[in-house]
């Protein structure tokens, strides 16, 4: 623990020189660049402090990636392709006790890693299509063959892995004038359904707990996912609305059913923009069901039927010239399936995130505070993972930036199946610090 706590000082103490004798700070923002080049523009045209959109970000967004108004350049490739890269060190210790006779076990690791290199290509076609693709050439997974059982090694013998996080066509039809501000939209391929602030471009170096829990044992399903599926929308000014379909799996990384389970999944989305578009609230909705009696028939008689809602805020401020958002959301599950022990069994989960940002030196340098709280199983306390986070995010150059950050949660007996449980027997506590750097062209 003295350990992690003195790398954690001389790396704060490091930024903060940084912060000090590096006064100068960019006023362009960390995005995709290949658009910037593409149009001309300041990537700060559509984001504020590395990530939030602003107004004319989300139109650009959803427009099919075009700027109306702004004259484009003959293409190139340049104009369509980002290269990107992560690089971190981080520490992390773990403590648990059982709690009935007073044991406890400590783990302790810290690393340097190369974590992922990555491709964004994307942009308008022609005939109101356009398309976007976010490609991981290598991505570190934190596995070495002395800790982890594997078929066979990764083709590099580093344990990584290349992933497909997005690719998806697009297709947009304006209604009526342009001014009018009406469109139809509609994408196909490998879709991010979930909107929640905190999960795509963010400022903060980890997603909230509650979009990356999977609230059954079983069953992977989680706000946070990419599926394959088709999804189609509509927008009116401030107002815009998608509904879609996907595998049925309820899986993030599958692309075909589970057994012989040809049940597509449907997701909703609303979303509604005010004080001048920089502030957002909205509502999330997903029905699906995932195939629990195949992949574990000892304990699972039928397929989980599950459903997710959330609603989600991103409110923007300006007190006194200090900007700045505060992000949130709230989460509460159901999974209905039967086990082996219990025929109907009822699982209801919950959970909340709360992010205080403040944008200084027009968003180059940016602290974070947020607090999260993740329950898999409501009808029994004592099983609750929560805790708060704390970063800073700092922006020295163009293409990239620098994301310190710090978390601690707690844990007791943070997941179930449905089976009976009365008290908690264990309580984790796990603290963790990450510096990443990132810089994309």
């Amino acid at each position: 623990m003295l350990k992690i706590k003195r790398i954690c000082l001389k790396l704060m103490s490091a930024l903060g020189a940084a912060v000090v004798f590096m006064p100068l700070l960019s006023t362009d923002i960390w995005a995709i660049p290949a658009w910037g080049r593409k149009y001309g523009v300041s990537c700060n045209v559509c984001h504020v402090a590395g990530y939030k959109l602003t107004t004319t970000g989300g139109k650009f967004q959803r427009g099919g990636f075009t700027l109306p108004g702004v004259s484009e350049k003959e293409a190139n490739l340049s104009d369509y392709v980002s290269i990107a890269y992560k690089i971190r060190t981080w520490g992390t210790k773990k403590e648990t006790e059982t709690l009935a006779g007073g044991a406890k076990a400590n783990e302790a690791r810290s690393s340097f890693e190369g974590h992922a290199l990555s491709i964004y290509t994307g942009g308008p076609l022609d005939s109101g299509f356009s398309y976007f693709a976010e490609m991981y050439l290598h991505e570190n997974e934190r596995k070495n063959p002395l800790e982890n059982v594997e078929a066979t090694n990764s083709d590099m013998g580093d344990w990584g892995r290349s992933r497909l996080a997005e690719m998806y066509l697009q297709y947009l039809k304006p209604l009526g004038k342009p001014e009018d501000g009406l469109f139809i939209t509609a994408k196909a391929g490998r879709l991010m359904p979930c909107p929640m602030p905190g999960l795509g471009a963010r400022l903060a170096y980890s997603r909230p707990l509650p979009l990356t829990t999977q609230a059954n044992s079983e069953n992977p399903y989680r706000a946070f996912s990419r599926q394959y599926g088709a999804s189609a929308g509509f927008g009116y000014k401030s107002v815009f609305a998608e509904a879609g379909l996907v595998n049925g799996t309820g899986k993030y990384e599958n692309s075909v059913e589970i057994g012989t389970d040809t049940y597509k999944d449907q997701f909703a989305s609303f979303e509604y923009a005010f004080g001048d578009g920089d502030s957002t609230a909205g509502a999330y909705y997903y029905n699906g069901r995932y195939r629990s009696d195949f992949s574990n028939p000892g304990t699972y008689k039928s397929a989980d039927k599950f459903s997710q809602l959330g609603l989600y805020t991103d409110l923007a401020y300006n007190i006194g010239g200090v900007k700045g958002a505060l992000i949130g959301g709230y989460l509460m599950g159901k999974n209905r399936y039967d086990t082996s022990v219990k025929t109907g069994y009822a699982q209801k989960s919950a959970g909340y995130y709360a992010e205080l940002q403040s944008h200084l030196y027009g968003g180059n340098l940016a602290p974070y505070l947020r607090w999260d709280y993740f329950d898999p199983d409501t009808k029994f306390r004592g099983n609750e993972t929560s805790g708060p986070v704390l970063g800073l995010h700092y922006k020295p150059m163009e293409h990239g930036r620098f994301v310190f950050e710090y978390s601690r949660t707690k844990a007791k007996n943070a997941t179930t199946n449905g089976a009976v449980v009365s008290t908690a027997t264990k309580e984790t506590i796990s603290k963790s610090f990450t510096l990443e750097i990132q810089f994309i062209f």
